[in-house]
């Protein structure tokens, strides 16, 4: 058996958390910029500034499963 209690699969493709990280980063960039921005006095621009933040961050994380991926061989 694996490490990760598998017996004798090898994982293929990308992460699953590469794949949930730009929705999952983009709705909380809104909700957080959105508060943000309420407690500044603008919601609407603290929500947008969040999710670009949000998309931005998702991104990034995104490109590191793919180098992840990339860099086990796969």
């Amino acid at each position: 058996m694996g490490s990760d209690g598998r017996a004798g699969k090898k994982r293929t493709g990308i992460a699953r958390w590469g794949f949930i990280a730009l929705p999952a980063s983009a709705l909380w960039g809104v909700v957080l910029g959105g508060l943000i921005g309420g407690l500044l006095g603008n919601l609407a621009i603290g929500a947008a500034i969040g999710a670009a933040l949000g998309v931005g961050i998702g991104l990034t994380l995104f490109a590191a499963a793919i180098v992840a991926v990339a860099s086990s061989g796969l």
